[in-house]
């Protein structure tokens, strides 16, 4: 089978899926992956209940989210009619500058956990655990997604450095989404690297509802559909082009990543729809907070809490805040040359050169020119264009982070 990854060491490949022989390295990788889960674990419930001696949460965010939460109820019986009336429905959040998945979420959880003996776990609790155990499965998929594309020692090395990140940490204080979208982009991703490795439909059925949930998470997840195409398209890749005796092998794959493109998308628009279904139900609300959002975060509405961000230098602010306080230095520093190294691997110089004069700097000068709503389609497309144009100029090792780059860089 041809594969879109590096290839790590013969005992160390797991590609589609292949099991590892169970060795001494299987068990000495499951051994230090253990122990970085327990940190992380660890590092993320250790004062989890910062909020005790308020009367309320001192975190903005959180008192509005739990304010969603308190304001939806479950419909009885008598009722269920009521769910399709979007202003009597007492399912629906009446808002949507947040998803409805994680509030319906947390609703189930909170009502599970009032219904144990002795629970004195509130809300705020509640959804901080949610977030501390999502993003210990971060740091676990983490693992997955590296040891697949690279083998385990590097995925053991990045599940350590999420683990203890800063940004990462703190978020998991907090009841809010972060971590959640978080966790269904590496989940997604990692299925992803599964459907372009061995084009299994089932791995991009799963690809596909976890992409539909992080879309009802924030609808900031909606580039993520790039990646989604780019994975299927990895796996028709290596056949293109095949000799004539091969052309059945080439037609099947193409048959095979169209069904499962196709079916993906299906899978993400009904999962969409049922963990948010008050998008469709009530769309004019739905459409005017996502418009709302979208002014704020491009500085057309003003509001107090963005101010902060006026006259900020344009990148090179998002570039310092995550190395100076999200990662920190030396791991920041780390990081965004290694999306520089990711981007050009693989590549021969002036084919490097080409791709950041198309595929960064170029969108990039267009958002310095104007954030509206049809430069940022622009400027994501040609990041896009351009980096799927590299596909046919890298070697077939580097390929894989292709994928990755498909979610950072058009977001970016």
């Amino acid at each position: 089978m041809e594969s879109t990854q590096s290839q790590p060491p013969a005992d160390e490949q797991n590609a589609g899926g292949v099991r590892r022989p169970f060795d001494r390295n299987s068990i000495l990788a499951a051994a230090a992956l253990a122990v970085i889960l327990v940190i992380a674990l660890a590092l993320r419930l250790y004062g989890i209940s910062w909020h005790e001696g308020y009367g309320y949460s001192p975190h903005p965010d959180e008192r509005h989210i739990i304010s969603l939460i308190e304001g939806i109820e479950f419909p009885k019986l008598g009722d269920l009619g009521d769910l399709l009336d979007a202003e009597r429905s007492p399912w629906n959040p009446g808002q949507f500058a947040y998803g409805s998945f994680p509030l319906y979420l947390l609703k189930v959880a909170h009502f599970a956990h009032s219904r144990i003996p002795g629970d004195e776990y509130d809300v705020r609790t509640i959804g901080r655990g949610i977030s501390a155990l999502a993003d210990v499965c971060v740091v676990f998929l983490t693992y997955l997604l590296g040891a697949s594309l690279y083998g385990r020692r590097q995925g053991l090395l990045a599940a350590a450095l999420v683990s203890l990140a800063v940004i990462h940490i703190q978020l998991s204080h907090f009841l809010t989404f972060d971590i959640v979208l978080g966790l269904t982009s590496i989940a997604a991703l990692y299925f992803m690297h599964r459907v372009a490795v061995g084009g299994r439909l089932r791995d991009s059925v799963i690809a596909g509802v976890i992409v539909g949930l992080g879309l009802a998470t924030k609808v900031s997840m909606a580039p993520m559909y790039l990646a989604l195409v780019v994975a299927h398209l990895l796996y028709v890749l290596p056949v293109l082009g095949a000799a004539e005796g091969d052309r059945n092998v080439a037609s099947r794959r193409i048959g095979v990543a169209f069904v499962g493109l196709l079916t993906a998308g299906c899978a993400s628009l009904a999962t969409f729809m049922i963990v948010q279904p008050y998008a469709i139900i009530d769309a004019s609300r739905f459409v005017s907070d996502v418009t709302e959002q979208s002014e704020m975060v491009r500085r057309i509405r003003d509001y107090p809490y963005t101010r902060q961000y006026i006259d900020t230098a344009a990148y090179l602010y998002h570039v310092r805040q995550l190395a100076a306080f999200g990662l920190g230095w030396p791991l920041g520093i780390v990081a965004w040359a290694g999306l520089l190294y990711a981007s050009l691997r693989g590549m021969k110089f002036y084919h490097g050169l080409a791709y950041l004069v198309v595929g960064w700097l170029i969108p990039m000068g267009l958002l310095l020119v104007s954030t509206g709503i049809v430069f940022i389609a622009a400027s994501s497309m040609i990041a896009f264009a351009a980096l799927v144009a590299t596909l046919g100029v890298r070697s077939r090792e580097s390929r894989g982070t292709v994928l990755l780059l498909s979610w950072v860089v058009p977001y970016l």
